[in-house]
């Protein structure tokens, strides 16, 4: 390994190390994940008889970093706001289907983002989805509930349920994009969380140290029935830590030359 790549682990150790405890999700939280290539969610949602109470946001046809506001393609049911997201095209970091445009906290640009929900309180939402892209450490999301936070969700949480890169010589399918095999070395997942005792209105994409946190297919709606699994691959502790550094060690080199790209744009 060279020096630079040497000093790229040590610089990701560090901002590791720097990163303060955040709360965990809490036990009334349950968390599945859809099968390996899979990029929406199999969740069954309330039906109204004007129609399931959920919706996508997919990001397609949105450019740069923004503020607006969205429906979720449910046909006004569920209505939020996006709030300083940057949405880019599809590459071999993010991009459900390997086409149209997907959302990035980090690179540089925009440490975090948030959605904010019209629904509040007891009529809130209580199912949150979406395709997580690219694994790196940093990658952090929260969930908020009347100025309060609930609980997040870490790197290391999406390792206890993907597992390492490789187990006994055969490669994870949850490693590297859908389709396309790029970005070997990090995790693509499909993320379903469900708030089984109340709602959330806001939820927070955090970016907390270098490269970015990539994520596609936002989904959202009032579930009757769980979809996906949890599957039983649980690294120790220690071995988390170790994987994610390397994801950021790794990731943040190769998204170099990328944070450059993007940050010499200007956006409306």
């Amino acid at each position: 390994m060279n020096k630079k790549a040497l000093a790229a682990i040590a610089a990701s150790a560090a901002a590791f190390a720097a990163v303060p405890a955040q709360a965990a999700l809490p036990v009334y939280f349950d968390v599945s994940i859809e099968a390996a290539g899979v990029t929406e969610t199999t969740t069954t949602f309330l039906d109204t008889g004007a129609g399931a109470v959920f919706g996508i946001e997919r990001f397609d046809g949105r450019s740069g970093i923004s503020t607006f506001n969205t429906d979720f393609g449910s046909d006004g049911l569920i209505t939020g706001t996006y709030n300083n997201v940057n949405v880019i095209p599809s590459n071999q970091y993010g991009g459900a289907g390997n086409a149209g445009d997907y959302a990035v906290a980090g690179l540089g640009l925009t440490e975090s983002y948030s959605i904010e929900f019209t629904q509040t309180g007891e009529t809130g939402i209580n199912y949150f989805g979406y395709w997580l892209s690219a694994l790196d450490a940093g990658n952090t999301v929260e969930f908020w509930s009347g100025g309060s936070l609930l609980g997040t969700f870490d790197p290391s949480d999406v390792i206890a349920f993907v597992g390492p890169a490789s187990s006994g010589g055969v490669a994870n399918p949850y490693y590297g994009k859908p389709g396309t095999g790029e970005t070997a070395h990090e995790p693509f997942v499909f993320v379903n969380f469900y708030n089984t005792e109340g709602t959330f209105d806001k939820i927070v994409f955090k970016q907390t140290t270098g490269a970015g946190y990539e994520s596609d297919n936002h989904t959202v709606g009032w579930y009757t029935d769980q979809g996906g699994t949890v599957v039983p691959a649980v690294p120790e502790p220690s071995t988390w830590a170790l994987m994610i550094l390397g994801f950021g060690a790794v990731g943040g080199m190769m998204r170099a030359n990328r944070r450059k790209t993007q940050a010499s744009l200007k956006f409306a």
